[in-house]
């Protein structure tokens, strides 16, 4: 037997590290995104949030100072206990805390669910502090880069200001911005005080601007899921309950945009990408309307009834299983939820039962939308549009999005990663782009065909530019040649059969770098060969790219998706179309180019 090389590797190589530096190593891995500290805050709320959907507290204050970067979260609940060295064990050592779900004595349902997020905020911060008032004794914990340097309790008898406090500075060398994301935190406070019992109180104070919440859960379902004035069928609520668990939905079916748009949130936490819980009630509504439209004699397909659709969908789960520490998507298997699904059906079933012109309203409504479809053809061919059944496009949730049409799938994952899916939505191309630029064979090829259908607009003479899907719409490709060439063709193919999109001024080109100084945490895109030779002048550390597919996530967004950063050209319709699409099409005609014999003045 071959003997085996010698390495050197032994135990001296393997090293123990302590759960402040694994979460200083990879933050990542804790709060998802470290674009932000605004993650951190957020873990602060959630605290407060679970006593008082506990029923513990009844005020939580938010505090932001945007000078010196610091944010602190005040609740009037219980207190953490101050014994046994709590305070400080929950703020140093990972899985440690009151709300594991085999003791459900101290919660019930609640956002917490790690025994990560101070250890988290503390790891992550220069400055850490946390102050209680309980059992007539004051508190403070003093952190300094993570490590304990004050411990004080004294008696204190008098009117108590809160009862926990938690205070911190998040240190800006694990972070690409130190900037809170205030907006966010705003509509964290505003839902919460949607959904939770009249007499809570949210306060944010941002540099000692005060703001206190007070919003209905519909006016919030109207703020998030609704265009200005977008007429809608009337509200439906339905509401499930077994112990300590809820489902509750309220939803209606809007005569805006097709696109379904949800809002939810799952023990207060705002479920942005979906998941188990949106998956189980679509299912509950197409089976419905399926055995519906049968028995009526309607024509229907299943995602029919998704036309429109607006659904608000608040939980409360005592072992809700989330995708990742930020929580954006319910991972629960359905089998999980099934408790609900049959009270979902009779509350369905019973609605309808009483109001039967809406359910012969809403058929109607799903068989114009399939007679539209099906319809809906090529004038210069005769043949059906696409359907609008998509396999790649990943979707925005806002009518007034951006729509990237990338080259390549590893680009496209890597903006899917990065993208806020509010705003930008991303279709990869698959393959290579044929050079069609004929009408009559632009939907004969897949990738076209899948482009028009999530434009939305119809081609040719039915086109309507009023129902384009999104504010404007990118090509994205490398910037090399043959990227060059699959931007032209994606260009050309939309000014053949969807000229009105160029006319309208919302076609765009982003122009991708080849080159780009990357040192640490710096990222810049070099756009020309000027700044590629300054930056080698001043021994930066330049980077190239063979393509887009090399590119990480976050430098994806600061060329393609960030409005302060990435370089874009409109696309303007040009009056010598018709010699455009020969000189794509007939050898003839570039022959007559090359010879400076086709003139376009």
């Amino acid at each position: 037997m071959k003997k085996i090389k010698e390495t050197g590797y032994s135990s001296n190589d393997i090293r123990e590290i302590g759960p402040i530096k694994v979460i200083q190593i990879n933050p990542g891995m804790f709060i998802s995104s470290t674009e932000t500290p605004t993650h951190l805050l957020e873990e602060m709320i959630d605290n407060s949030l679970d006593e008082m959907m506990s029923g513990n507290a009844n005020i939580i204050a938010v505090n932001i100072n945007t000078k010196n970067k610091k944010i602190a979260v005040l609740d009037n609940g219980r207190g953490i206990p101050i014994d046994n060295d709590v305070p400080i064990n929950i703020s140093t050592k990972l899985f440690t805390g009151a709300k594991f779900q085999d003791d459900k004595t101290v919660y019930g349902c609640v956002a917490g669910l790690h025994g990560c997020g101070l250890v988290v905020v503390n790891a992550l911060s220069n400055n850490y502090k946390i102050e209680v008032y309980q059992n007539k004794k004051y508190a403070i914990y003093d952190f300094d880069n993570a490590e304990l340097k004050v411990k004080n309790i004294i008696d204190f008898t008098d009117n108590i200001p809160f009862s926990t406090k938690i205070e911190c500075c998040p240190d800006p060398k694990y972070f690409e911005s130190d900037n809170i994301d205030i907006d966010r935190i705003r509509n964290r406070l505003s839902t919460a005080s949607a959904e939770l019992s009249t007499g809570n109180t949210f306060i944010l104070n941002v540099d000692d601007k005060k703001e206190i919440f007070k919003i209905t859960t519909e006016e919030n379902f109207k703020m998030n899921c609704f265009d200005n004035n977008e007429e809608h069928s009337d509200i439906i609520k339905f509401n499930s309950k077994h112990g300590k668990e809820q489902f509750n939905i309220m939803f209606c079916w809007s005569s805006g945009p097709v696109i379904t748009r949800n809002l939810s949130s799952i023990n207060l936490l705002p479920v942005q990408d979906g998941g188990t819980h949106i998956n189980l009630f679509q299912e509950v509504l197409k089976n419905y309307f399926s055995t519906k439209a049968k028995k009526l004699n309607f024509k229907f397909n299943d995602v029919d009834c998704l036309t429109g659709f607006r659904a608000y969908y608040i939980l409360r789960l005592i072992n809700p299983s989330f995708i990742g520490q930020a929580k954006h998507k319910l991972g629960n298997k359905k089998s999980e939820l099934l408790v609900f699904k049959n009270d979902l059906e009779i509350q369905l079933e019973n609605y309808f039962k009483k109001n039967p012109e809406t359910l012969n309203l809403l058929l109607s409504k799903f068989q114009d939308y399939r007679n539209k479809i099906l319809s809906s053809k090529l004038k210069s061919t005769g043949k059906k549009r696409s359907s609008t059944k998509l396999t790649k496009l990943r979707d925005c949730s806002s009518r007034t999005g951006e729509l990237f049409i990338v080259e390549g799938d590893s680009a496209g994952t890597g903006l899917i990663e990065s993208r806020n899916p509010v705003r930008h939505a991303i279709l990869p191309l698959s393959g290579k782009i044929k050079n069609i630029v004929k009408a009559k064979d632009i939907l004969k090829n897949k990738t076209m065909n899948d482009l028009f259908s999530s434009l939305g607009t119809g081609i040719n003479t039915d086109c309507d530019i009023s129902q384009l899907r999104y504010q404007d719409i990118f090509t994205v490709a490398d910037a090399d040649p043959d990227g060059g060439h699959i931007a032209t063709l994606t260009i050309m193919a939309i000014a053949t059969v969807t000229p009105a999109i160029i006319e309208s001024g919302r076609l765009w080109i982003v122009h991708t770098p080849l080159f780009a100084i990357n040192e640490k945490k710096i990222f810049i895109p070099l756009w020309t060969d000027l700044e590629v030779e300054i930056a080698r002048n001043e021994n930066r550390n330049i980077i190239r790219f063979k393509g887009l597919g090399e590119m990480m996530p976050h430098q994806l967004k600061t060329c393609i998706l960030d409005q302060q950063t990435r370089k874009i050209s409109q696309i303007k319709m040009t009056k010598h179309m018709k010699k455009l699409i020969d000189l794509f099409s007939k050898p003839e005609t570039k022959r007559q180019l090359l010879n400076n014999e086709l003139n376009f003045d």
